[in-house]
C-alpha cells in the first residue's frame, strides 16, 4: 500500500511530542494516593513504562482493521486469503518469538536510562540521547549493509562533535561542584557513570531498531503487528517481574520502596486531570513505537532515530511557549 511519507513523519513528530509533553505534565501533578501518606508528585517512571507497553498492545486491533480493509474481495464478496505469503504464515510463531529480543532491548534500554537519570539531569540525558543516531547508523552499516553519502557522514560527524561537547561540559560542571538531581547531590564520578549508562541505553536501543527493521524486512509482518507483539512481551515482563520487584526494593517512593504501584493506581483513581494526561501520554507513546515502526519500514532506522531526537526540540519549544504565554500571568 502506498504511504504518504510526509504525513507519516509529521504524524510521528506530533504524537511523540505529545508523549514528551504529557510525561512532564504527569510528573508535575501532585495529589494523595495511599491515604497513609501525604500528597506527593506522580514521579512514577515504571508505571509510565507499563502504560507504554499497554499502548503498544493496542496496535493489534489496528493491525486487524488494516488487514480486514486491505484484503481484496473476490467475486462472491468475501475476503481473499491472508496477505502474508504461505511460507511466512508457517514460520510466524518463530518470527514472533524473535520479536522478544527487541522487546527486551526496549526494556533494558529503559532500565539503563532510568538508572542513569538518578545521577544526571534530564537535559543532559536528552542531549546524550542523540548518540542513538551514530549507533543506529553504525549497526545498519554492519548488519544491514547500508551505505551513506558525504552529507550523511557530515551530519553524523556534527552529532558526534556535539556529544563530545556535551560530555566535556558536563564533566567540567561536575568538577566545579556537585549537581543535585532532586533529593541528593552526586560527585563527578557518579555523574560520569550516569552519562555512561544513558549512552549504553542508546547502544541497546540502536540494536533494537536494527533488529526490528530486519524482522519487518524479512518476515513481511506489518509494523503494527511487530509493535503489538513487543507490547505483549513488555507488558508481561513489566507487570509480572519488574513492578513487583520495585515494590519491595528500598527507594524514595511512598512506603520507602522504589516504586509503589498501589499508590499509583490510587492517585489515578483520585485525580481526573492525571487520568486525562495519562490517556494522552499512552497515545503519544503508542505513536512513538507504532508510527516509529512505520517510519522505519518506509524510511529506515536511521531516519527514525533522527526524527525521534527531534522530540526534545519540540517539547522545549512548547515549554518555552507555555512559560512566556502563561507563566508570566
Amino acid at each position: 500500500a502506498m504511504v504518504n511519507k510526509t504525513a507519516l513523519v509529521l504524524s510521528f513528530l506530533a504524537v511523540i511530542t505529545l508523549g514528551g509533553v504529557t510525561n512532564k505534565f504527569a510528573y508535575q501533578i501532585k495529589d494523595v494516593g495511599d491515604p497513609a501518606y501525604p500528597a506527593h508528585f506522580f514521579k512514577k517512571p515504571w508505571f509510565l513504562e507499563l502504560l507504554m507497553f499497554i499502548g503498544m498492545t493496542l496496535s493489534f486491533p489496528l493491525h486487524w482493521a488494516v488487514q480486514s480493509f486491505s484484503k481484496p474481495k473476490i467475486a462472491d464478496g468475501t475476503a481473499s486469503e491472508s496477505l502474508l505469503p504461505e511460507e511466512v504464515g508457517d514460520r510466524g510463531w518463530k518470527v514472533r518469538a524473535l520479536i522478544f529480543l527487541p522487546a527486551m532491548g526496549d526494556l533494558v534500554g529503559s532500565i539503563l536510562s532510568f538508572t542513569g537519570l538518578v545521577y544526571i539531569s534530564n537535559s543532559t540525558a536528552q542531549m546524550l540521547g542523540s548518540s542513538i543516531i551514530i549507533m543506529v547508523a553504525l549497526n545498519s552499516y554492519i548488519f544491514l549493509g547500508r551505505r551513506y553519502n558525504r552529507i550523511q557522514y557530515l551530519g553524523m560527524g556534527i552529532v558526534l562533535a556535539s556529544l563530545l561537547v556535551v560530555g566535556y561540559s558536563a564533566d567540567m560542571a561536575a568538577r566545579d561542584k556537585t549537581v543535585s538531581t532532586g533529593m541528593q547531590e552526586y560527585s563527578a564520578s557518579q555523574q560520569a557513570f550516569g552519562m555512561f549508562l544513558c549512552v549504553l541505553a542508546r547502544v541497546v536501543n540502536s540494536i533494537q531498531f536494527v533488529l526490528e527493521e530486519k524482522v519487518m524486512g524479512e518476515s513481511g509482518f506489518h509494523p503494527f503487528e511487530v509493535t503489538g507483539t513487543e507490547g505483549v512481551y513488555g507488558l508481561i515482563m513489566t507487570a509480572c517481574v519488574i513492578m513487583p520487584t520495585l515494590a519491595v526494593i528500598p527507594g524514595s517512593d511512598v512506603g520507602g520502596v522504589f516504586e509503589n504501584t498501589k499508590d499509583s493506581l490510587l492517585m489515578i483513581q483520585r485525580n481526573s486531570t492525571l487520568d486525562l494526561v495519562l490517556i494522552f501520554y499512552l497515545l503519544g507513546l503508542w505513536g512513538l513505537n507504532a508510527l516509529g515502526m512505520m517510519v522505519m519500514k518506509h524510511l529506515g532506522s536511521v531516519f527514525r532515530a533522527v526524527s525521534r531526537n527531534m522530540q526534545a526540540l519540540f517539547v522545549w519549544l512548547i515549554d518555552m511557549a507555555l512559560f512566556y504565554g502563561l507563566g508570566q500571568r
